[in-house]
């Protein structure tokens, strides 16, 4: 007597699924998690606004240039504003991707290896997700910096803010690297200081010119040092470091590769 179940299946005639198994169906469950956690929410909004209130709006009168603010010059908030907006970009996009550690304690990440989906098409889905918060906190911190009175010119401000939106994909992918090479727990008390760390030597707290001359040099080999040029250069109206590009892209590849590594190796066994 043949078994009913084997003959309702012929892997012969079955498929790889269409682009690694993408859909937007699925993408539009990851975006549904990503907003039930408000923690993540919160943080990623209020406290890129809380520091734009601390600190540059105390110096929201001061001019990066001889021309003074009420001339027309450039108020020093304003480098600070877009620096908070991409802190506020990166924080969304690690996180989401840092949420991917509670979806091993649950199983999650397992189950979906079961699947015909692609490791890189999840990892890509999971980035997609964090641009999503990026853009959302971006966009936050942008009218905040406008309601406090901080200024500058429009296509100035637009560009720089989609820099700050666009370059933080790049953090969704660090995030998803720690989030699959630790525990939920031990992910989210690594990633909590990593990323000021990281931030602070990429120029996005304190100028690089402050800092000494060794620390400036080592600041380009950091991940979020092309981030942080490429937005404050638009901000500015400046051209941004040659090495700014090259830099975010070595870094992306080298967290996209992690992810990718870590989750294997975390859903080997099924």
């Amino acid at each position: 007597m043949s078994d009913t179940r084997l003959d309702r299946i012929d892997a012969t005639t079955r498929n790889a699924p269409r682009l690694g198994g993408f859909s937007w169906t699925f993408f539009g469950i990851e975006l549904k998690r990503l907003f039930k956690n408000y923690s993540v929410i919160i943080f990623t909004v209020v406290f890129p606004i809380a520091m734009l209130v601390l600190v540059g709006l105390p110096l929201k009168s001061r001019s990066i240039s001889d021309v003074s603010v009420a001339d027309g010059g450039m108020s020093a908030a304003v480098p600070i504003m877009i620096s908070m907006a991409v802190y506020a970009a990166l924080v969304g996009s690690t996180m989401t991707g840092v949420t991917v550690a509670a979806e091993r304690g649950q199983g999650w990440s397992r189950q979906l290896r079961l699947t015909p989906l692609n490791p890189a098409v999840y990892i890509l889905i999971k980035v997609a997700t964090g641009m999503v918060l990026a853009a959302i906190a971006v966009v936050v911190t942008l009218v905040a910096g406008a309601l406090l009175g901080i200024t500058a010119p429009l296509g100035n401000v637009l560009l720089a803010g989609f820099v700050a939106w666009l370059t933080s994909m790049s953090m969704t992918s660090l995030g998803l690297a720690v989030g699959y090479a630790f525990p939920a727990q031990n992910a989210i008390r690594y990633m909590g200081p990593l990323l000021p760390v990281l931030s602070f030597m990429g120029g996005l707290f304190v100028p690089l010119y402050l800092m000494p001359d060794l620390l400036q040099v080592a600041a380009k080999f950091t991940p979020l040092w092309g981030i942080a040029d490429l937005a404050q250069s638009a901000v500015i109206g400046v051209a941004p470091d040659p090495w700014a590009i090259p830099n975010l892209v070595v870094w992306f590849v080298i967290f996209t590769g992690l992810a990718v590594m870590f989750f294997r190796r975390d859903t080997a066994r099924v």
